[in-house]
């Protein structure tokens, strides 16, 4: 099968990953708010800490496809009509259907790069004038395709759950073309067939119907926990829940939709809450263990929504789970930690394989008490280490039963992702 994840924490075997590149470098200032990010990135260091991180998980046993060279892989096999279909999608995203006609022009490689990159209208020649274009003639960010930076969160746009893949419906027109790129990757590039679910069908209107990646934890195949959040709808949970999941997954019982606040600190579940062990969770402690602005909706197949009162979401794992699950304070036991690594994606770890996960080393207190708790062993890693050092340590790693590999991420952790944001299982176990 080409997608098998049934939960969070067995062996990583296969993974989607996207290096950061010419979509960072055409970033400007100016545009920030608009693609969703806080500062602009340096590329080249950015793509060196992102090699770093690729290293660790092909040091663990993981296949790691880097998305770019799938999607170029996909254009160049794809039957003419898919490409075209994928092309007047895109044009149609974009608000600028006309371009279809010079996109489809494009020879493969330039298509490509093109559509995670972006274009700009000296690029496209062929493009036809409009009165649109001809209004925002002096604005330099004014593209037929936007650049993509957002897309080295591969966990966001298209979604592995159990042996299919979901199609998310992005919160923003910054991201709305990912899902596009990712789900033609996906389906024209690797050897094995790929089945989706959840396709958009433009029966919901956008602003309501949004579902993003990182907000889905498939920790079991008896339930799953799904954020409601700045980017993804309790509306469009409920009928993914319904719609989709129990009928096409027999041995699903309930979706948890946790109820979070709509902001950009805590814009997924997976920024306050993932699962690191078979028994052990990293949590935003405030949020997940005292409930503090969260609550818990259970969908049970053939019940009608529960909102358990009282309940946190550690409750609800332990319930699932057994009593002795444990959770792991990200940024340990003091208040103020634990809201600065919170925010530096302390609690957004990819799990490689049962107590075996990857942060960023700035996050020192969560890195501690994994240390002095848990029996973590560290393993500390960074893109400045002699080559022949960085290898002897990541060999060395297997030696320990659990391991925290610890990656200097200074431009990555800037864009407000962490590893598992960066990450997506398309085979576990």
């Amino acid at each position: 099968m080409a997608v098998r994840v049934n939960d969070e924490v067995s062996s990583l075997r296969r993974v989607l990953v996207h290096r950061p590149g010419g979509e960072v470098a055409r970033m400007t200032q100016d545009e920030l708010h608009k693609l969703l990010f806080d500062d602009i990135l340096a590329p080249e260091l950015a793509g060196t800490e992102h090699d770093l991180l690729r290293e660790i998980l092909a040091s663990e046993g993981a296949e790691v496809i880097e998305l770019g060279e799938l999607l170029a892989e996909a254009v160049r096999r794809s039957p003419v009509e898919a490409r075209r279909e994928l092309v007047a999608a895109v044009a149609l995203g974009e608000g600028r259907p006309e371009l279809a006609a010079a996109l489809s022009a494009l020879d493969d490689e330039r298509l490509a790069a093109s559509l995670i990159e972006g274009l700009r209208w000296s690029e496209l020649p062929d493009a036809p004038m409009t009165a649109s274009r001809l209004q925002h003639r002096d604005d330099p960010t004014d593209r037929p395709l936007a650049p993509l930076p957002n897309l080295m969160f591969t966990r966001d746009p298209c979604i592995s759950v159990f042996d299919r893949v979901v199609v998310s419906r992005m919160a923003t027109q910054a991201r709305r073309r990912e899902p596009l790129v990712v789900r033609f990757a996906l389906a024209h590039g690797l050897d094995e067939p790929v089945r989706f679910l959840f396709e958009p069908d433009g029966e919901h209107h956008p602003r309501r119907a949004r579902l993003e990646g990182g907000d889905v934890l498939v920790v079991d195949r008896r339930f799953l926990l799904i954020g409601c959040s700045e980017r993804t709808t309790a509306g469009t949970v409920e009928r993914l829940a319904r719609d989709v999941l129990f009928s096409t997954f027999p041995e699903l019982q309930r979706v948890y939709a946790v109820l979070m606040p709509a902001e950009r600190s805590v814009m997924h579940l997976d920024t306050i809450l993932t699962q690191i062990d078979r028994d052990l969770f990293l949590a935003h402690a405030p949020m997940i263990q005292r409930g503090e602005g969260l609550s818990v909706v259970r969908l049970a197949r053939g019940a009608p929504a529960e909102l358990l009162e009282g309940a946190t979401v550690a409750d609800v794992l332990r319930e699932e789970l057994g009593a002795g699950l444990r959770i792991v304070p990200c940024g340990g036991m003091d208040p103020v930690h634990q809201q600065r690594e919170q925010w530096t994606d302390g609690a957004n770890a990819v799990c490689l394989g049962p107590g075996r996960i990857v942060l960023y080393a700035r996050n020192a207190h969560t890195i501690a008490s994994l240390r002095d708790e848990h029996g973590f062993a560290e393993v500390a890693l960074s893109a400045s280490l002699d080559p022949e050092v960085r290898r002897a340590r990541l060999v060395l790693a297997r030696e320990h039963a659990r391991v925290v590999y610890t990656f200097t991420g200074s431009e990555l952790s800037r864009a407000r992702g962490g590893a598992r944001c960066m990450t997506m299982p398309l085979q576990r176990g």
